[in-house]
């Protein structure tokens, strides 16, 4: 038996190679992400009914009590504040959405009613009651278009 066993100390554990004290003092130095404290991450969770009679023990409960009630409150704001502000971004996309569909019908109905008055010219060389047919639909289509947009906006 060496010296140090026999008191009852135990002996030093082995030299650690330089790449593995880097490691070890990084770990140590590092918060954890959760804001927990390090130093009480391994003490045992389970107290006695002498540990829950001392007045320290009893004290450290009530201030953890406290902060957990002061962090729930906190919380619920956020949690109110985020509701709001997702029906916001809900009914502004819907709106976006709606804005959209109704560029897409003005352009088509521009679209679709420039090329009916152009095509209109060509029927009015063989028949005066289809080309102004023609003329009619593709100015409806047009003037409706400019007007469905008009009373969106």
């Amino acid at each position: 038996m060496t010296e140090n066993e026999s008191s009852g100390q135990t002996s030093k554990p082995p030299e650690k190679s330089q790449d593995n004290q880097n490691e070890i003092v990084t770990e140590q130095t590092t918060m954890s992400p959760t804001g927990r404290r390090q130093a009480l991450r391994n003490v045992r969770r389970q107290l006695t009914d002498d540990e829950l009679t001392q007045s320290g023990t009893q004290k450290m409960l009530l201030e953890m009590l406290t902060e957990a009630e002061s962090e729930n409150e906190r919380l619920k704001s956020y949690v109110t504040s985020f509701h709001e502000v997702d029906k916001k971004a809900a009914t502004l996309g819907e709106k976006l959405n709606a804005d959209r569909s109704i560029e897409v019908f003005f352009g088509f109905g521009l679209g679709l009613g420039g090329a009916i008055l152009g095509l209109s010219t060509f029927f009015f060389t063989k028949d005066n009651i289809s080309g102004f047919i023609y003329l009619v639909v593709g100015s409806c289509l047009m003037i409706g278009a400019c007007i469905g947009r008009a009373v969106k906006k």
